[in-house]
């Protein structure tokens, strides 16, 4: 048995020492993993473990290196500041402040000292034996969690707490907003739902808001994401071994060549490896960047996809902890999907020079160059057969009085649309019920998402881009353009505008000292998009053609096709492929990335614009008049 100098002694040693510094612990904070360091301590390591993710999301712990997720939303804290947001470790503060014996509490209440022996999770406090019997047997705190302090010192345990409001000190969730689908204290309701109309109490959620069904849909969802993001990274790591076996197939050709060449060409052969592997290991040492982000950004799904999957069941009657898992597990999911995710690679090419065999003067022997190809991946965007999938219609409906020319979705289940003749975009659900009405000073035409968290609008009359918040809707800028603009798309820091007799195309967002004309002899050049390859297309609905070019203005292809009349809106899904609505051939033309003919969709009439929600097979066609129809790309 141990002696009370021996638990003196464990104390000091086990519990008392911070694992990263090996010193007494100072301001010891907690991890979800349930280990503890001194908060400058895991600052240090949070910072140094987060310096090449974009954007971060956690970070390993620095014992167990187990994932640990970011506190908060994402990108609500910097990473300097998330040391501070987990919680102190009592117990362990306790000790760094006293001796090596530790008194119960109660005790000293009475003028009493015994030494303590365990700690009441739930209390804080640290009990002697007889304290602890006494806590048992007490109704109050009968159910506490009560552990030896040597067992839980430096496992200091945190359960996940869903029932509490991040924004608002930990206030109770009691509410759900319908309209957001978020769960609400009493000061989320007043300060950031004040204008919503639809809440109900978390216990009377319906199972068609949070249900089995719906619980099913997203874990699957949640599976797909995980999955495009593991072939990235394989993709990604395939890659990293390419590039050493170019280098082998450099050596080889560069050796078989200078073998008859005299001591001057070695020496630039010599030159030239080292210019390879310095290149290779740059090149390298972006995948291994980007594939670390790839993973952080993986771990952070599977951590959450794990910590609440136990939460959440297939009944009917769900509890409050499992809607709150639910509507936890759907944010990060669409947090998630919101961000960029490009998949990076790098190839390299080396051309052998004529004149090497004729001349010993050069100052190389090959060119040696590496080419990027970075686009981006819908990686929560299930893969259908585009040229059998089911096209499910999900909604139809008609907006009263608004000359629509383009929309957006800024959920699933919102569309924000420009309705022309009145001045202002119209914020509607799916099934067609108007939330908000947006004036703005100018009849608006072209509309599209810009790094998630803003909306572009084009006002052709007034030669202005006006770009609002994404979610309050508020004009946060308005910016000039020198002639009328109609369809805009961005991509990036990237922005192109149909201007009708041109094509504008901003390599610094909308910095107008940075714009180039392409296409200038065009015209009805009114919708525009952005490829994944960066490549600008256009419609030109007097010609019944659609143009694609380069970021050079090098002409790529032009399509053109019997059944397509007044090509008119357009977009571009997550893998590339265009869609092209036929204004007055009353179809929908899919068209591969080079230019073929996939599919021509029926069932529209006088389409004028079409937009997918971001990483889904889901879209929206408005046409004339008003109407709006939704539809899902579903595999047969």
């Amino acid at each position: 048995m141990a002696t009370a100098n021996d638990e003196d002694s464990c104390l000091t040693t086990d519990v008392m020492l911070c694992s990263i510094c090996l010193e007494q612990y100072k301001l010891p904070v907690s991890l979800p993993c349930s280990h503890s360091f001194c908060l400058t301590c895991l600052s240090k390591h949070i910072i140094t473990s987060c310096v090449k993710c974009d954007p971060p999301l956690g970070f390993p712990c620095p014992l167990c290196r187990k994932f640990i997720p970011a506190p908060g939303k994402i990108n609500e804290h910097s990473v300097d500041r998330w040391a501070k947001l987990f919680p102190e470790n009592k117990l362990l503060a306790l000790i760094a402040t006293g001796t090596n014996s530790i008194y119960c509490k109660s005790c000293q209440e009475d003028d009493e000292e015994s030494k303590a022996s365990s700690w009441c999770m739930d209390c804080s406090e640290v009990l002697c034996d007889d304290c602890v019997k006494c806590h048992k047997k007490v109704r109050l705190t009968r159910n506490h969690v009560v552990v030896a302090i040597t067992e839980c010192s430096a496992s200091f345990h945190q359960s996940l707490s869903l029932d509490k409001c991040e924004t608002h000190g930990g206030r109770k969730l009691e509410i759900i907003c319908k309209e957001h689908l978020l769960p609400c204290c009493s000061v989320c309701v007043t300060k950031e739902h004040d204008g919503c109309k639809t809440f109900c109490q978390l216990e009377d959620v319906d199972a068609n808001t949070v249900g089995p069904h719906n619980v099913k849909n997203l874990q699957a969802e949640v599976e797909t994401m995980c999955s495009n993001l593991e072939q990235i990274i394989t993709d990604e790591k395939t890659n990293m071994s390419c590039l050493d076996n170019a280098s082998d197939k450099f050596a080889k050709e560069l050796s078989g060549i200078t073998t008859s060449i005299i001591a001057t060409i070695k020496k630039l052969e010599e030159k030239h490896l080292d210019e390879t592997a310095k290149l290779i290991k740059e090149s390298k040492s972006k995948l291994e960047n980007s594939v670390q982000s790839l993973e952080h950004r993986l771990s952070y799904l599977q951590y959450w996809k794990e910590k609440l999957t136990k939460n959440v069941s297939n009944e009917t009657i769900l509890k409050t902890n499992e809607i709150l898992s639910y509507i936890k597990m759907k944010h990060i999911y669409e947090s998630m999907g919101n961000l960029d995710y490009p998949k990076l690679e790098i190839s390299i090419q080396t051309e052998i020079l004529d004149s090497v065999q004729k001349l010993t003067s050069l100052s190389c022997l090959a060119k040696t160059t590496s080419r990027e190809k970075s686009k981006q991946c819908a990686i929560n965007q299930r893969i259908v057969d585009l040229k059998c999938a089911y096209v499910v219609n999900v909604s139809e409906f008609t907006i009263k009085n608004c000359n629509l020319h383009d929309g957006e979705f800024l959920s699933r289940d919102k569309l924000l649309l420009t309705g022309y003749k009145n001045k202002r975009c119209v914020l509607c659900n799916t099934d067609g019920v108007v939330l908000q009405e947006i004036p703005l000073p100018g009849n608006p035409w072209g509309m599209c998402m810009h790094v998630g968290n803003e909306v572009l609008v084009t006002l052709p009359l007034s030669q202005k881009v006006v770009v609002l918040d994404a979610n309050s809707l508020e004009i946060k800028q308005s910016v000039h353009i020198d002639r009328r603009c109609f369809g805009i798309s961005t991509s990036g820091n990237t922005a192109v505008i149909g201007a009708r007799d041109s094509v504008l195309m901003f390599d610094n967002f909308l910095d107008k000292n940075i714009c180039r004309p392409l296409a200038t002899k065009t015209k009805y050049a009114d919708d525009v998009a952005l490829g994944g390859d960066g490549n600008i297309i256009f419609t030109n609905y007097s010609e019944n053609v659609l143009n694609t070019f380069d970021k050079s203005g090098k002409m790529l292809f032009k399509y053109s096709h019997e059944e397509l009349k007044s090509p008119y809106g357009l977009t571009v899904d997550g893998h590339g492929n265009i869609f092209v609505c036929g204004g007055t051939s009353n179809n929908i033309h899919i068209v591969s990335n080079d230019g073929k003919t996939l599919r021509i969709l029926k069932g529209v009439q006088n389409p004028l614009c079409i937009k997918f929600l971001r990483g889904t097979n889901r879209f929206f066609v408005g046409e004339e008049d008003g109407r709006v129809k939704v539809f899902e790309l579903q595999n047969s």
